[in-house]
C-alpha cells in the first residue's frame, strides 16, 4: 500500500529529533497493534503506524493511515 511519512531514518542520513523530508513509502505489513514494516528508498524498516499518512504531508497536517486500512493490508 502506497503512503507517506516524515519519520527520520538515521540510515538515510536524517538526524534524530530534527525534521526529516516527507517520503513516499510502501507499507508491507502490519502487526495488528501499532507497528508497520515499510519499504523506503530501497531499504526496509519498521515504524509506528501513527507516522504513516494517507497523503503527502507532515504529522498533524495530514490524516494518518487508519487501522481499518491497515487491517485490510494484514488480511490481504
Amino acid at each position: 500500500m502506497k503512503a507517506w511519512t516524515d519519520y527520520p531514518f538515521t540510515w538515510l542520513g536524517d538526524e534524530a529529533g530534527k525534521e526529516a523530508p516527507v517520503r513516499e513509502i510502501e507499507v508491507v505489513s502490519y502487526d495488528d497493534n501499532k507497528y508497520c514494516r515499510i519499504k523506503v528508498c530501497g531499504g526496509e524498516d519498521e515504524i509506528k503506524s501513527g507516522y504513516i499518512y494517507q497523503r503527502e504531508g507532515r504529522y498533524g497536517e495530514v490524516p494518518p493511515i487508519t487501522r481499518r486500512q491497515l487491517a485490510m493490508l494484514a488480511n490481504a
